[in-house]
């Protein structure tokens, strides 16, 4: 009820303090929409940059290593709104400010800087615009700032492989000499202290294992070679060297037999055949004793001739096969005997010299692998640069350039004109509740009452009706002259509003 009241006391005093809420009604509102006319004319410029994903680079994920473009994206802000990409921006624009001091250059230039605005959308695009009251510079400028900086980037990018590639090239000549020099090192190593030292050692173990077994199978032969020449003396010492025989043959018949026997053999076997051998000795002897004829004993039609026992000569021959393999076994059990010797020897000087060799072993094979790792890299790094010959990598690319703006994006006429009719209101209803609250004089009964006072009677206004009707007339011109401002007012920026 109380809160009724005080708002039907101020719209009382509202109507009574009319004139002036209208007046200063209109003359803020005036003021504002004033201003804002006067205000300069800001146009706005973009620029869109999509970031081109190439589907090659992920077919050759492995293969080739391109820059990540995700990096650049890191810190495009930076590299974007650098001091330096700016000025050169301006100074391929030609503009005016490098014809004034220093510091004016540096404080146009930070201006700029902040004034230019970035927005990121993800990872496949960005744009950036910038608001100037020139519409030509604004356009100028953000195409210009952009394409330096694509450039730059795509410049950036293939020097960095190529940088990169030929980086790679001086280092695998450096590794390739290293590696010569490592690998003439341990050559003369191996022809100054010897071969074998390479050799691993559980495999000269080995080798001297399976020698000494080599050995005690020589032994084992060596005695069977014994025992069967020690049994074949035995038989020996039991047979007769020679045998009686008698044939009813010439002696002359006989020795031809033998040569055309012997003869037969030499068509297929050489001289040094068992059997030859044999013939021939019988032959030899047969002759002899033909040539001695004491030997002889001849009876009526028979002849008795002596001849050697072929079972004792082929024992014999047995005897001297044994003794030529015990000979042949005990050279070659000599000549294992040295080797091991040989090989304890290398194992006594491995342990020294092994280490030596393993250093330098080690120091090659660590210069190989990173010679083979460089050589590998090479090739992806060919690959990488084939890539950025043929733009083939991922890059940035303008889809859409700033155009001449046509439109300025400030002041917002719209805005401005509500601003004006609530900062004319805002002024008029302030200057009426100040003017009322500091009124003092009573115009309510109540506040008498409240207060403790009788009201003993009421005096009402007396109107005159001919200043009533100058009041209502005054009343009607002055809504009527306000609300007529107020329209042309608003057409003015209905206007505006509707041209930009």
């Amino acid at each position: 009820m109380e809160n009724f009241k005080e708002i039907f006391r101020y719209l009382r005093a509202l109507y009574r303090y009319r004139v002036l809420f209208v007046t200063a009604f209109l003359l803020v509102m005036t003021g504002i929409g004033v201003y804002s006319l006067t205000l300069p004319k800001i146009y706005s410029a973009d620029t869109t940059v999509f970031i081109e994903r190439n589907v090659i680079d992920s077919l050759v994920k492995g293969i080739a290593i391109s820059p990540s473009i995700d990096d650049r994206l890191k810190v495009l802000r930076y590299a974007l709104l650098s001091r330096d990409l700016v000025t050169k921006t301006l100074e391929q624009l030609n503009s005016q400010i490098f014809t004034k001091s220093e510091a004016e250059q540096q404080e146009y230039i930070s201006k700029l800087i902040d004034r230019t605005n970035l927005r990121v959308r993800g990872q496949e695009l960005f744009m950036v615009s910038i608001k100037d009251k020139s519409p030509r510079f604004a356009r100028d400028y953000v195409n210009t700032l952009v394409g330096k900086y694509v450039e730059e980037n795509i410049s950036a990018k293939r020097e960095e492989t190529y940088g990169a590639n030929r980086f790679l090239a001086e280092q695998i000549e450096v590794f390739k000499g290293k590696l010569e020099a490592a690998e003439d090192k341990i050559i003369q190593f191996r022809k100054k202290n010897g071969v074998y030292f390479s050799v691993d050692e559980g495999t000269t173990l080995a080798n001297i294992r399976e020698l000494e077994k080599q050995i005690e199978d020589i032994g084992l032969s060596q005695d069977t070679l014994r025992a069967q020449k020690k049994q074949i003396e035995q038989q020996l010492s039991n047979l007769p060297e020679t045998i009686d025989t008698v044939t009813e043959a010439a002696d002359n018949n006989r020795l031809t037999e033998m040569e055309s026997r012997l003869n037969t053999l030499l068509l297929r076997y050489t001289e040094n055949y068992p059997e030859v051998i044999r013939l021939r000795a019988e032959i030899d002897s047969l002759k002899q004793r033909l040539e001695q004829p004491g030997n002889q004993e001849k009876t009526s039609g028979t002849t008795r001739l002596t001849s050697m026992n072929p079972l004792y000569q082929e024992l014999q021959g047995k005897a001297f096969q044994i003794d030529a393999e015990l000979s042949s076994l005990a050279a070659r059990k000599l000549n294992l005997q040295k080797t091991i010797a040989k090989r304890e020897n290398e194992l006594r000087d491995v342990p020294t010299t092994r280490k030596e060799l393993g250093l330098l072993v080690q120091e090659r094979d660590s210069i190989k692998n990173i010679y083979d790792d460089l050589l590998g890299r090479m090739s992806q790094s060919e690959v990488s640069k084939q890539m950025e010959i043929s733009n083939k990598a991922d890059t940035f690319r303008i889809v859409d350039p700033a155009v001449l703006p046509k439109v300025p994006v400030s002041p917002n006429m719209l805005k401005m004109f509500l601003l004006a009719v609530a900062g004319g209101l805002g002024c008029g209803l302030g200057l009426v509740f100040l003017l009322e609250n500091m009124d003092n004089r009573i115009r309510d009964i109540e506040f008498l009452e409240d207060a403790g006072y009788e009201v003993l009677a009421i005096v009402p206004n007396i109107v005159d009706p001919a200043v009533a009707k100058k009041q209502k007339f005054g009343n009607v011109m002055l809504f009527a002259g306000s609300g007529l401002y107020f329209l042309c007012f608003s057409g003015v920026f209905a206007y505006l509003i509707f041209v930009s």
